[in-house]
């Protein structure tokens, strides 16, 4: 495994994230803000959870919107 790369259970905090992403943390933080991303806080402190963040991916790709779309328009 590599050292940089998160473990399934892992937690991270914005920087962390970051790499694990490839983003700006400013636009982390304002996606925290308007709701977008999966996250806790413990404190005063936002920490993401690994597991959750990649099935927020999942849910994210331009397939996987194609496929619910056009599951909507049948039912």
């Amino acid at each position: 495994m590599d050292l940089m790369e998160p473990s399934k259970d892992e937690v991270m905090d914005y920087r962390g994230l970051s790499v694990y992403l490839k983003m700006a943390r400013g636009t982390l933080r304002h996606w925290v803000m308007r709701g977008k991303l999966p996250y806790f806080k413990i404190g005063m402190n936002v920490r993401f959870s690994k597991k959750r963040i990649d099935e927020w991916l999942e849910g994210q790709s331009r397939e996987a919107r194609l496929v619910s779309s056009k599951g909507a328009q049948n039912d």
